[in-house]
């Protein structure tokens, strides 16, 4: 029996647009700051050891974004369709906070992340999961794709995998979150419980998907992460 598909509703669509864009302008001493201050938190962390704790960071923050919208529906006087409005705000939020995440993993990885290009290639296959991830494999040819994707073969066909990536972004994230946007809503505390164990359950697909995507963590750090200045 065929799975009934899901509709996104326009506005989810509209702020996975919005979200992804404005996600994708973050600049690179902004990523390598937040990455160095992870790190100073562990002065004497491995690499590997840094890497749970970006997934660790990332999945509270995701559960406190999604708890937090869909606390707005236990507020009195707060009808349904503000908090569908908050939910499309918080749509926002995790895009921003996975494009934080997957980009910190690409300069600890040495992943050039200079081609816009690549950046969307990365945070969109990370969103989407093993969709993504099938869809690059096959692409690429790679075990771990984000350590191929910016090879200079790869330049030409990295457009139509971000187009494929950005339907398959509608269509699944979009989907979870066109869904996750009703159950926020609800009152007396259910939105919130729904909004946090949705957004837990999708930032646990991302992290699996990250860690498909970039391979075991390096042995070392590289140059231009190891140098962090010192814990005063």
């Amino acid at each position: 029996m065929a799975k009934r598909k899901v509709p996104v509703p326009a506005a989810v669509e509209r702020a996975l647009d919005v979200a992804l864009d404005k996600a994708l302008l973050v600049q690179r001493p902004v990523v390598l700051g937040y990455l160095n201050r992870v790190r100073q938190r562990r002065p004497d962390a491995t690499p590997a050891q840094l890497v749970e704790q970006l997934e660790r960071r990332y999945l509270a923050a995701a559960v406190g974004i999604g708890a937090a919208s869909g606390g707005t529906a236990a507020v009195p006087g707060v009808g349904t369709a503000t908090s569908v409005a908050t939910g499309a705000a918080e749509i926002a939020g995790f895009v921003s906070a996975t494009a934080m995440y997957v980009l910190a993993l690409a300069e600890l990885h040495s992943v050039p992340v200079s081609d816009p290009q690549v950046r969307r290639a990365l945070v969109l296959g990370v969103l989407v999961g093993s969709s993504g991830a099938a869809a690059l494999d096959g692409a690429e040819g790679g075990k771990h794709w984000a350590q191929v994707i910016n090879r200079p073969d790869a330049k030409g066909r990295i457009g139509s995998i971000n187009s494929r990536l950005g339907r398959l972004l509608v269509t699944r994230f979009g989907a979870r979150q066109g869904a996750l946007l009703v159950g926020r809503a609800l009152p007396l505390g259910i939105g919130a419980g729904i909004g946090a164990a949705g957004n837990a359950a999708l930032a646990r697909g991302a992290i699996g998907a990250a860690r498909r995507a970039f391979g075991p963590p390096p042995d070392r750090f590289p140059a231009r992460v190891i140098d962090v200045p010192p814990v005063t």
